[in-house]
């Protein structure tokens, strides 16, 4: 099944209206798991896993590289080309070539800091 443009934009925005109210850079616990969500700071592993809740199973992924700056249109065509596994794939290209600094997850610090 092909997704388009205009669908990853429109999952971006309802995951967007979730998470960015719950934005923080500090009060969580000792390296508990966060997301970096760009400016906005960080949410938990947990949040950023409810906000997903009900979204299609490429969410994830696609989320993640719009936040670092690729198009929904590349987003569409890498998943309509070779599905999730390509969206996990281009992750991990740009994680290697330090492409990934907006949206990503990370560990708090041993005082719950970002």
């Amino acid at each position: 099944m092909k997704i388009y443009a205009d669908e990853i934009k429109a999952m971006v925005e309802r995951v967007d209206a979730k998470l960015t109210p719950k934005c923080r850079y500090d009060g969580f616990q000792p390296c508990e798991g966060i997301y970096r969500l760009g400016d906005y700071g960080y949410v938990t592993e947990t949040e950023y896993d409810a906000a997903f809740e009900g979204e299609p199973y490429w969410a994830r992924d696609a989320y993640m590289l719009e936040g670092n700056g690729v198009g929904h249109g590349r987003i569409a065509r890498l998943y309509n080309d070779g599905d999730v596994e390509a969206l996990s794939d281009y992750i991990n290209e740009r994680f290697d070539n330090d492409q990934m600094d907006d949206v990503f997850y990370t560990e708090a610090t041993e005082e719950g800091e970002c």
